[in-house]
């Protein structure tokens, strides 16, 4: 297992396959970002009963096949926990990070914050 931050070869989001390897991690986490913003059921929140700034953390895997496994969220909320699962669990398959020209399985987290609208 090799920390995203110190990987040789970063795992490749689809579309983000041009750049240097700082570029395609950036490209990374923004398209990781913009897709959690997009399928994230914020509504959830409210229907929940909760108000104001939610964070919820997200730690998972992307492993040597680069799928995503090993889903873990801490949430205030179980409702919250369990729908930022289910939004990890439907990011697309990656090209795997490589370290010394072999892939590994790379750990990722990703927080999830956003303003419950009262």
């Amino acid at each position: 297992e090799v920390p995203f931050a110190v990987i040789e070869n970063v795992p490749v989001f689809p579309g983000c396959e041009k750049g240097s390897n700082n570029q395609k991690r950036a490209c990374m986490s923004k398209k990781i970002s913009q897709f959690v913003n997009r399928k994230f059921n914020t509504e959830l929140a409210s229907d929940l009963g909760l108000s104001g700034r939610q964070r919820i953390l997200v730690v998972f895997k992307i492993d040597k096949k680069g799928s995503v496994t090993g889903i873990q969220a801490r949430a205030p909320h179980p409702g919250l926990e369990s729908e930022a699962k289910r939004v990890i669990g439907l990011l697309p398959k990656m090209k795997p990070g490589k370290q010394r020209g072999k892939p590994v399985t790379v750990p990722y987290s990703l927080p999830i914050i956003f303003q419950v609208q009262d």
